[in-house]
């Protein structure tokens, strides 16, 4: 966290500015060690930018913890120290990145931990990359602990790459699609129902059907699309709220093939998280707290935070798992079996490879569903237009004969 401090130092001269510490307490305790006498210690308020607006989009990306983490890991490794290699990385880094580390060297400077320094800053380097890192500290093996995080977080992206790519598709042909029955509806059509009103022609049902919808839609667009703000806006809202979000996601694991992607998607994270954080020698009861920080499904997050707190009960980890009728029988079986066998984190990490690959399997086969039901969906709607319009073109010829 920032602080902002005015202070005295030896000779009387007045100091000014931010520092970065994890308390007040610890910001108080650095700038004593400096000589200083503190006048006044704040947290510093952070200055609203696009940059604090949109952290996600102009804040430190995945690839760049990636390449930062197994960077640091040969720099370590080659025996260059923390602050030295941290000071090397800063030339090559991003901006996002770089001023993050700016921080963490002065961090490191005040005789703060790397992981200590890092926590510092949550939205750059998440919780539980920084603890992994500090046991990493504690038990001498830091440059390995660096490229388990970096595996960790490629298969992560990866992950979140097929996930995202799944919604993608249809999304963008039904954007398309909706955008041009708007277009049709409401610009090319109403000059042709002109022609067919001043010809008086005899229309059949679909091509009524299609003027009413053109006629409501002139009458009413600005209302219609007022109410779709509004509905699209109220949506947002109630999605954001705790009952809303526990609907919407209990809605979309009930979804035929989605459902199962994005289950699939929340083991493969939970397995692969739960095996990285074992191996690097956190309690369970720990492990299981910090994979809850991961999970972005409340459904999935409920049936978690159920196990955790049977596991804090004494009822270990299988057990509760397959309690849970969310979670694959397997997922219970080869934990029940790595707890039995004393290789807990070897099977949760075939566990994730083993879901990671199911994942992948299920996006291409809702990609292979989805293409041709919406490739028959907009036929449709598009092919209902063209007739629409075409079949009263004869009743037109025949009152100009």
């Amino acid at each position: 966290m920032n602080y902002r401090y005015e202070a005295f130092d030896k000779n009387g001269q007045r100091q000014t500015g931010i520092m970065v510490s994890p308390n007040e307490t610890a910001a108080e305790d650095a700038l004593w060690q400096q000589g200083l006498t503190i006048v006044r210690l704040s947290p510093a308020k952070p200055r609203v930018s696009l940059r604090t607006l949109f952290p996600s989009f102009f804040g430190v990306k995945r690839q760049d913890l990636i390449i930062f983490s197994r960077q640091m890991a040969t720099l370590i490794e080659s025996g260059i120290g923390i602050l030295t290699g941290l000071q090397l990385l800063l030339q090559s880094s991003r901006r996002a990145l770089r001023e993050v580390l700016i921080e963490v060297i002065q961090s490191l400077q005040q005789g703060q931990s790397l992981s200590a320094a890092l926590a510092a800053h949550p939205t750059a380097f998440p919780t539980l990359y920084a603890r992994t890192l500090a046991v990493g500290e504690r038990t001498g093996h830091l440059e390995d602990t660096l490229r388990q995080l970096a595996t960790f977080l490629e298969k992560e992206q990866a992950l979140s790459r097929k996930l995202r790519d799944a919604a993608t598709y249809p999304a963008f042909v039904l954007g398309v699609a909706v955008f041009v029955v708007v277009i049709v509806v409401a610009v090319a059509l109403p000059p042709i129902v002109d022609l067919f009103d001043s010809f008086h022609a005899d229309l059949p049902v679909p091509t009524k059907i299609l003027i009413g919808i053109s006629k409501f839609a002139s009458g009413y667009g600005s209302l219609l699309i007022f109410g779709a703000i509004v509905l699209l806006l109220v949506a947002i809202w109630y999605g954001s709220t705790p009952s809303g979000r526990r609907i919407r996601d209990r809605l979309f694991l009930r979804l035929p093939v989605i459902g199962k992607v994005i289950l699939q998607g929340q083991v493969a994270r939970f397995t692969r998280t739960a095996s990285v954080l074992i191996q690097a020698g956190l309690p369970l009861a720990e492990v299981m707290e910090l994979i809850l920080q991961t999970v972005d499904n409340t459904v999935v997050y409920a049936a978690l935070d159920r196990v955790r707190l049977a596991l804090l009960s004494g009822q270990g980890l299988s057990g509760p798992l397959a309690a849970e009728r969310i979670f694959p029988q397997m997922l219970s079986q080869m934990v029940m079996v790595g707890e039995e066998t004393g290789t807990l984190e070897a099977n949760l990490a075939t566990l994730a490879d083993f879901y990671e690959d199911e994942t992948d399997r299920s996006v291409k086969t809702l990609a292979s569903l989805m293409e041709p039901a919406l490739t028959v969906l907009v036929g449709g709607i598009v092919g209902f237009i063209a007739v629409s319009i075409v079949m009263p073109m004869y009743s037109v010829l025949s009152s100009i004969k």
